[in-house]
C-alpha cells in the first residue's frame, strides 16, 4: 500500500530538523532558495516518514519550499516490520478526527500555504477542504469511500459534490485499494463541481508515484505528469 521504498527519480534525502508545534511532530526541511518564505506541509501514508517521503520533501525544498513533513505516528512508535499488516495495526491506533483538528491548528499557526497528502493523508486533505481551510490542497490516491476509524471522518463521497474549497486530486483508474468503482464515482462528481480538479491516470494503481522509476513508459509518464500537476497546483 502506497510507499515503503525510496525512488531513484527523486533526490537523496536532505538533512532535517525535528520540531514539535502544539502536538504536531514534524521534520523541517529548509528551502534551498535563499530568502524563500513559502511553506508546504506533507502528510504521509500509513508507512510514515520513510525514505520516499524524505526524498519527496527534499524535492520540494530544492524548489524553494520550506517543507514540514508531518509525523503522525511519532507517539505510536516505529513499525515492528515494514509490512502492510504492521502499518495498518499502527494506523488503527490513530484518531482521525483528532489528528485533523491538530493539523488544522498547525496550518494556521505555521502559516502553511499548501498541503500535499497521500492515501490516509489524502483523506485528511479532503477533510481540511470540507472544513474550509483556504490554502492550496493536493491529494494523491485518497479513499473516496472513507476509512474505518475509532474517530471517523465523514465519507468523502457523501460531501464532495458540495465542496467549495478547491482540491487537486491525483488518482489511478486501476486503484484496487481505493476501489475502481469509487474512483469512477469520484471522477463523475468532477463534471458537476468545478472545485475538484481530478486527474485520473489510465492503468495506474494505488501508490503510482513510485512508478517514476518504472520501465513501463506509460506508467512512468503517468507518474511524471502527476508530479508536474502537483507542482503546478501548489504554485499557482
Amino acid at each position: 500500500m502506497c510507499h515503503n521504498n525510496a525512488v531513484n527519480a527523486l533526490p537523496e534525502p536532505a538533512s532535517w530538523q525535528d520540531r514539535e508545534s502544539n502536538g504536531v511532530i514534524h521534520r523541517h526541511y529548509a528551502a534551498k532558495v535563499a530568502g524563500s518564505d513559502k511553506r508546504l506541509a506533507i502528510i504521509t501514508d500509513i508507512y510514515g516518514c520513510n525514505l520516499f517521503y524524505q526524498s519527496f520533501a527534499t524535492y520540494f525544498a530544492e524548489q524553494g519550499w520550506n517543507v514540514e513533513l508531518i509525523d503522525l505516528f511519532s507517539e505510536l512508535g516505529e513499525l515492528k516490520e515494514v509490512t502492510r499488516e504492521a502499518a495498518f495495526e499502527r494506523r488503527h491506533k490513530l484518531r482521525d478526527g483528532e489528528a485533523c483538528d491538530r493539523l488544522q491548528r498547525f496550518i494556521a499557526e505555521q502559516e502553511i500555504a499548501a498541503v500535499i497528502g497521500f492515501c490516509l493523508g489524502g483523506n485528511y486533505v479532503f477533510e481540511l477542504a470540507k472544513r474550509g481551510v483556504d490554502i492550496k490542497l493536493v491529494t494523491y490516491y485518497p479513499f473516496p469511500a472513507g476509512l474505518q476509524n475509532q474517530d471517523p471522518l465523514e465519507t468523502p463521497l457523501d460531501y464532495l459534490a458540495q465542496l467549495n474549497q478547491p482540491v487537486t486530486v491525483l488518482v489511478g483508474d486501476a486503484d484496487d485499494s481505493a476501489g475502481r468503482d469509487n474512483i469512477a464515482q469520484l471522477a463523475q462528481i468532477t463534471s458537476a463541481n468545478a472545485s475538484l480538479d481530478v486527474h485520473v491516470y489510465a492503468g495506474s494503481g494505488h501508490g503510482f508515484l513510485t512508478q517514476l522509476d518504472s520501465e513501463d513508459e506509460d506508467l512512468r509518464t503517468n507518474a511524471e505528469q502527476s508530479l508536474a500537476v502537483c507542482v503546478k497546483a501548489i504554485s499557482i
